[in-house]
């Protein structure tokens, strides 16, 4: 009996090590990877970085951000971007549900609904910015229909030129919304839709009351997903439809970390607003767990 013990606790400890040695590599990938540059930016986000070296400077980078007065601006625009998010998931969940319904020529959308997945996100910036430019094919179309009102120099004007980011971005993630909600729908077993209709549910009844609480956790995933996506990768958007342009109206957070760094040199202020930026998508992104962990409820 004793010796049988000994032999467990020495399995138990060769299989340890074993799992250790497994998720070493794993381990270190991360720290390299993904830990030491956040400890980096932190660090640097208290320092005078530049060419020439780092000198520990305290909160000066944030005092100059905050009274440089653009942090204000780069913060709204940021939040700006999250009005898009709600239009996209609505927007990417009917077209999913109807191709989940098998409408005619469902196979044929679902690719086309895939293709902008395809183009990278400087692409897209030069097509919509071709697009929308005061010669572009939208105005052309507009000045050929006699249509000169709605001529619009897209591009100059703020407002009009967030839009147009907006769109971009809300294009470009489409095709992978489709397909993740496709895939949340996909164990849904549609003689529950049918046994719904037969009780007199229509669309938007089978939609809301059937397909939305058993895909809970889906959209939960793909929410998330795209808070970091609308905030950290929006700059390729940026930097080739406006260039943050016209003056900082489409500037984020994430194009000024770039224009801070290698544009006027100031690695210090670039890492104390991708610190900035961090935080505010971490706590984003913590409302929205706690939001849905209150929603499991509807899923069960």
């Amino acid at each position: 009996m004793i010796k049988a013990i000994h032999r467990i606790k020495k399995f138990n400890k060769q299989d340890s090590f074993n799992i250790f040695i497994s998720i070493l590599p794993i381990i270190v990938l991360t720290f390299v990877i993904i830990l030491y540059p956040l400890i980096s930016v932190f660090y640097h986000g208290f320092t005078n970085w530049n060419l020439t070296g780092a000198q520990f400077n305290g909160l000066l980078n944030y005092k100059n951000l905050i009274n440089s007065g653009n942090l204000l601006l780069l913060l709204k625009n940021n939040f700006f971007l999250l009005f898009s998010i709600p239009i996209q998931i609505f927007l990417s969940l009917i077209i999913a549900y109807l191709i989940y319904q098998e409408v005619p020529s469902w196979q044929f959308f679902r690719i086309i609904f895939y293709l902008p997945a395809v183009f990278s996100s400087v692409v897209i910036g030069f097509l919509f910015r071709t697009f929308f430019s005061l010669n572009g094919p939208l105005n052309e179309v507009f000045r050929a229909t006699r249509l000169d009102l709605l001529v619009v120099n897209w591009l100059n004007k703020g407002s009009t030129a967030f839009i147009v980011v907006s769109i971009a971005l809300i294009w470009s993630q489409f095709g992978m919304a489709v397909l993740i909600f496709l895939s949340g729908m996909g164990p849904i077993e549609k003689s529950i839709l049918e046994s719904a209709e037969v009780d007199g549910a229509n669309f938007w009844g089978k939609f809301i009351h059937i397909i939305l609480p058993m895909i809970v956790s889906t959209i939960e995933f793909y929410l998330v997903t795209l808070v970091i996506i609308f905030f950290t990768a929006s700059f390729g958007f940026i930097y080739s439809i406006t260039s943050g342009g016209p003056g900082y109206s489409t500037t984020t957070l994430e194009y000024m970390i770039y224009t801070k760094a290698f544009k006027s040199i100031l690695f210090g202020q670039s890492s104390a607003l991708a610190t900035i930026l961090f935080f505010i998508v971490l706590v984003i992104v913590i409302v929205i767990l706690r939001i849905f962990k209150k929603l499991g409820n509807w899923e069960e």
